[in-house]
């Protein structure tokens, strides 16, 4: 119970006044969206595996409402349940209820958990399930717990899909259990097989409507976002890969925290192989992780987030070890001073994830735009402005729309579709429901809206972003709000 408060006392509150992730918006919008029946892929852009809007628009639907709060609150219960598996996990291991305490402690203190685990991402939820996958394999004595690994591992890679590089690892560690048993190997991997296959299984309904739409959606749409590609720009991936490590810059207390954690894990790995001994899986699971977050361009280092647990069971099970063999005293207060050194920066990053955003994308300058209660402000004025008639609104970033009676004009419900779109030939843009320049003036021309907001994101369109706010003008709509940085555009009667 103590562990579940410790982590509780930080991780809802973080769920709460954590400043919004710009893809936040998307995720909660089309969560609400497949709950009204309107479908992934085919009839909205989505970018990610299919489960996770699933699993908040489920919860919003049934069991808190549609609702940024209700929605986060779901993402904080996710984290504390990883960070008990991780604390059996740890105890496990070490045969000492104390070291799985330690895991916990700096798993809840670390910046790159309580800074993005609490979010409305892909992050939550991966990495509960793929840690899951790993910790089966060790907490059950189930005949079946291949079979529960496959499945969880499936899970993780409906959930984010490069976690499928994963897959090969655990095929590995398989081998490894049980390499002199030939027929008992096979039965392992059977189950694996099976259990992986069934979580996958949904994919197939997705790709069988339109197979090359779900490609494109999922793969395909990952080359378009950036100029460089679907795995370019490699000077930015070596500059985040040193940025997290906190070698020439630093993300806050994110890079100082996983540097010390993954110095120790090196250390836990240069052990196993000086002693003849395997890796464990965590550590394959990691280095695997690490490599493959680098794929996305460009790359954040939020991708490391879903590291951190494995990460940390190396680390805590090395110094675990270490005091086994009898650390000197200078060596175990050293240790003591670290931990204290740990968990007292954190608030250093609590300060920057809630209130300054200083170092995040989308923040600089404009944080106040990205707090929750502004966001709800803002969809309770569009609100008034609307009618029930006519409930259709331009927005360019959906997140307003979470908890609206407005609804967001047709292929707007995710914030790249426009930015994409002037790369993709006609074609795709039409068949995959992106929105173009073209189609957007002529909706403002023919008056589809009565409300436009110009608001969070419309400064990723920099260089557009005067001529679309010149375009809403010259069409006849009329500024009549404004809150933090938003504007509310309305099109007078006479218009209509």
């Amino acid at each position: 119970m103590f562990l579940i408060l410790l982590m509780a006392a930080v991780f809802v509150p973080m769920s709460q006044f954590r400043l919004i992730d710009g893809d936040e918006g998307t995720y909660l919008l089309d969560a609400r969206l497949v709950m009204e029946g309107q479908m992934l892929f085919h009839d909205l852009y989505w970018p990610q595996m299919f489960l996770t809007p699933y699993i908040y628009g489920a919860w919003m639907k049934f069991v808190v409402g549609y609702s940024w709060y209700g929605a986060r609150l779901l993402s904080a219960l996710a984290a504390v349940a990883l960070g008990l598996v991780l604390y059996r996990q740890v105890r496990y291991l070490t045969e000492r209820q104390a070291w799985g305490v330690l895991a916990v402690v700096v798993f809840t203190f670390t910046s790159l958990e309580f800074g993005w685990l609490p979010l409305v991402k892909t992050f939550p939820f991966g990495t509960l399930m793929l840690f899951g996958a790993y910790a089966v394999l060790s907490l059950s004595a189930s005949p079946n717990r291949w079979f529960y690994s496959g499945c969880l591992l499936g899970l993780a890679i409906d959930i984010r899909l490069y976690v499928v590089f994963v897959v090969p690892v655990f095929l590995v560690q398989l081998y490894l259990d049980e390499r002199h048993d030939f027929r008992k190997r096979m039965m392992e991997a059977a189950r694996f097989a099976v259990g992986l296959t069934l979580a996958l299984l949904p994919n197939q309904f997705f790709y069988l409507i339109d197979p090359e739409t779900f490609v494109f959606n999922i793969i395909g749409s990952h080359a378009t976002r950036s100029p460089w590609g679907f795995f370019g720009f490699v000077q930015q991936k070596i500059y985040v890969a040193l940025h997290v490590l906190g070698i020439n810059s630093a993300d806050g207390v994110a890079s100082l925290q996983f540097a010390l954690l993954f110095l120790l894990s090196l250390a836990s790995w240069v052990a196993c192989v000086a002693a003849r001994r395997r890796l464990p899986l965590s550590a394959m699971t990691f280095v695997t992780l690490a490599l493959v977050g680098l794929i996305p361009t460009p790359t954040y280092t939020q991708y490391f987030s879903m590291t951190v647990p494995f990460v940390i069971v190396d680390a805590v099970v090395f110094v675990a070890r270490i005091a086994a063999e009898g650390a000197p005293r200078g060596l175990r207060q050293l240790g003591s001073v670290t931990l204290a050194v740990y968990v007292l920066l954190s608030p250093l990053d609590l300060y920057r994830y809630t209130v300054s955003g200083r170092d995040l994308f989308y923040y600089e300058g404009s944080y106040q735009n990205w707090k929750i209660s502004t966001v709800r402000a803002v969809g309770q004025a569009i609100d008034r402005e609307i009618t029930p008639e006519r409930p259709a609104v331009i927005g360019f970033w959906p997140g307003y729309f979470v908890e609206t009676r407005a609804r967001i004009l047709p292929k707007m419900e995710n914030h790249f579709t426009i930015h994409f779109a002037p790369f993709m030939t006609q074609r795709e843009v039409g068949k995959f429901n992106f929105m173009s320049y073209a189609e957007l003036l002529k909706a403002l021309e023919r008056h589809a809206v009565d409300v436009v907001v110009l608001g969070n994101l419309l400064d990723m369109w920099a260089a557009e972003a005067p001529w679309l706010k010149e375009q809403v003008v010259r069409n006849g709509y009329v500024r009549v709000a404004t809150l933090g940085d938003t504007e509310i555009y309305k099109l007078p009667v006479a218009l209509r």
